[in-house]
């Protein structure tokens, strides 16, 4: 018995016959005579996923028959259709026959179960199962009609896709359930079904697919209770699979369907695979297999899926920035999420990488859930960083180390870039201690970065720095591009340190430019230090060039706590050679107080012994005793500012001389400013300086 080619799913044994009829030696079986059978099949036994599902016999179909004696006998067709004759020769009694689909000389009947086999090793029929296959049982009724029944489950998929050569597709159990081997059948039930009758094997193979199409696996009805695995495996032995973890209820006359199959849904055994000397990673098994192999520092890599890395111990791979001790590879995330990373380590480098080592790039990655405990320095990504990270984004996720701590790396040498946070605590509790949203401190470059939702940036020791993207951004000797930090932007952050900004806690001798901070609260929380300052954009500029920046929205201090200096947008400016230029501040609020007088407190800086140029500030409603400045010194006045309440806007623009930043980029204000129609100056985003 057979489908026809357009049948989808078939519920009730459909058989694909043999080509040959044994024979019979009537010497021995004296007491036979030749009989007939109707059989058809039992459509209430079918779960139909078409209209026009249709089952037909075979010429040439088998079927054992069971008489009074239990002897099994061969019976077979020589019609074709939904109803056939099956012929041969029986014991004739008054009732008592039983017959089976297909034949099977070795099968037994003993008190109504019959004995048979189900082979783990099945043959691809393309839309149907193996020929001759899917056992199916029926009892005679007085007229000699038999309505057979399935006895077995279907499993099918469909191949659609670019697929190498394969020697076989395998279907398990996750938990090694019986699928196939010897089975028995009750006919005593009104829905028998296969049961299996010894150990049997946990798996079937099915061989023979050469093209895409639908195929069928037949199996032992049952529950597998953890899911199944589906792999298929090549001509070359390399294995490819695909797992499913919700328990999965196999029954007679019904199929699984596992739908559509593509090559991108099926990953390798091991987890990974290497191809042209790249690591394609899969799973959290590849990628631990990964981080032991003999190259792992100077690999590159793939992620092929999101990784869940819970209860998955994890070493970070490399251990410092020098050639031999950090990774220097390329790590391509693609755009995936290693999610529940957790890391607790005495090291001094922690993070997903210890180290990343001059030319490595990290780039396209997400960690969501994420914590890190580490010793000096320690960031999601990375601990400490020679190379380039790039797009990588972290959400609900903690950070903790002794010294450097950020959401994206500890300690940042090169550069970071279009990176973002979420929903980060950072924090260190070590006095001296640096961190950061992005960035713990930065000797390199971090440009297009965002902090956003509920993220909180905590140093707690004294003399310690936090800011919104970077605890310490500073300009390492003999490297022009270090120290900038450009077009990054704060929202929603809480900012804690001895010396806090929106953007960085100290910029020291580096540029912040062209950065955005919105609704961020910039806080301490100590009773007493001397060096208590807080910015909307930066805390402490030692030496360093504030540029085309602004905040809004924000909050400066504490209600019960004092502060040295607080400003809009730098809270203390020092020395000759630090500039606050092009900036504005707007509806910031300042809490608590301030040492000595009130006069350290200001909308655009609260003490500057440096440049304020071309700067201007409104301030929140129903606030009216803050100064543009808090205090400055007098050998350098504030030029071209528009004092707070004041409209003349153009003195932003006319006469202001250009700025020379330490990486040789030329900043004009009249460049930065875009003064509206209505008189109103805006900064003008889309304006980098020039080179």
């Amino acid at each position: 018995m057979k489908r026809s080619i357009n049948i989808i799913f078939i519920a009730i044994i459909i058989g694909l016959g043999s080509c040959s009829e044994e024979s019979f030696d009537e010497r021995i079986d004296v007491s036979k005579v030749q009989m007939e059978f109707s059989a058809g099949s039992d459509i209430v036994s079918r779960t139909q996923l078409t209209s026009n599902n249709t089952v037909v016999w075979e010429k040439k179909d088998e079927i054992s028959l069971f008489d009074p004696s239990g002897s099994n006998n061969l019976f077979t067709t020589e019609g074709y259709g939904p109803s056939v004759i099956f012929s041969g020769k029986a014991i004739e009694t008054d009732g008592g026959y039983y017959a089976l689909y297909p034949y099977n000389s070795e099968a037994n009947f003993i008190n109504g179960i019959v004995s048979t086999m189900l082979p783990y090793e099945q043959t691809a029929c393309l839309g149907s199962f193996d020929h001759g296959l899917n056992p199916a049982v029926a009892v005679a009724d007085v007229q000699k009609n038999l309505l057979f029944k399935n006895t077995c489950a279907l499993v099918k998929f469909t191949l659609n896709g670019e697929f190498p050569m394969l020697s076989k597709v395998v279907l398990c159990g996750n938990n090694n359930e019986v699928l196939s081997g010897k089975i028995t059948i009750d006919m005593n039930h009104e829905n028998p079904k296969a049961v299996a009758a010894d150990q049997g094997f946990s798996e079937i193979e099915l061989s023979g697919i050469e093209q895409n199409g639908t195929y069928y696996f037949v199996v032992i009805p049952g529950l597998l209770e953890n899911g199944f695995t589906l792999q298929l495996v090549d001509e070359s032995g390399r294995i490819y699979e695909k797992k499913g973890t919700k328990s999965v209820e196999l029954s007679a006359g019904h199929i699984l369907n596992l739908g559509t199959i593509t090559p991108g849904t099926f990953i390798p055994s091991a987890g990974y695979q290497v191809i042209d000397g790249v690591y394609h990673i899969y799973n959290s098994e590849g990628l631990k297999a990964w981080a032991k192999a003999a190259d792992v520092l100077t690999s590159k890599v793939i992620l092929e899926n999101d990784i869940d890395m819970a209860n998955m111990p994890w070493t970070p791979v490399g251990s410092g920035i020098s050639s031999d001790m950090g990774y220097a590879g390329e790590f391509n995330g693609n755009k995936k999420t290693i999610s529940n990373l957790n890391i607790t380590s005495l090291l001094d480098n922690v993070g997903f990488f210890g180290g990343l080592a001059e030319n490595a790039k990290v780039h396209d990655v997400n960690f969501s859930s994420a914590l890190i405990e580490g010793g000096v320095s320690s960031g999601v990504v990375a601990g400490v960083s020679l190379g380039i990270i790039e797009r990588c984004k972290v959400s609900s996720s903690d950070v903790r180390s002794g010294l450097y701590s950020g959401g994206i790396v500890g300690k940042n040498s090169v550069q970071v870039v279009n990176s973002n946070v979420c929903d980060v605590n950072v924090s260190t509790d070590k006095s001296g201690g640096m961190v950061g949203g992005i960035s713990g401190v930065s000797y390199g470059k971090i440009e297009y970065c965002t902090v956003s939702g509920n993220t909180m940036i905590s140093a707690n020791g004294s003399n310690s720095r936090a800011g919104g993207i970077t605890g310490q951004t500073s300009e390492e000797s003999g490297i022009m591009t270090s120290g900038r930090l450009l077009k990054c932007a704060v929202d929603g952050a809480t900012v804690s340190g001895t010396m806090a900004g929106g953007v960085a806690g100290e910029n020291g001798f580096g540029t912040v430019a062209q950065c955005v901070v919105h609704q961020t609260y910039v806080k301490h929380n100590l009773t007493t230090d001397l060096s208590l300052r807080l910015g909307g954009i930066v805390g402490y500029n030692t030496r360093g060039e504030v540029v085309a920046c602004y905040s809004a929205n924000s909050k400066i201090g504490d209600e019960n706590l004092m502060s040295e200096a607080m400003g809009g947008i730098v809270g203390y400016s020092y020395s000759e050679k630090a500039y606050v230029y092009g900036c504005y501040s707007t509806h910031v609020y300042f809490l608590g107080s301030v040492s000595g007088d009130e006069s350290g407190v200001g909308a655009i800086a609260g003490y500057t012994n440096g440049h304020i140029t071309s700067c201007y500030a409104i301030l929140p409603d129903n606030v009216n005793n803050i100064k543009l400045i808090g205090k400055y010194s007098s050998t350098l006045l504030p030029d071209h500012n528009v004092e707070i309440g004041a409209t003349n806007y153009d003195i932003l623009i006319t006469d202001v001389y250009d700025l020379k930043v330490t990486d040789g980029t030329i900043w004009k204000a009249k460049n930065i400013w875009n003064i509206t129609a209505g008189g109103f100056p805006s900064i003008e985003s889309e304006y980098i300086g020039e080179n």
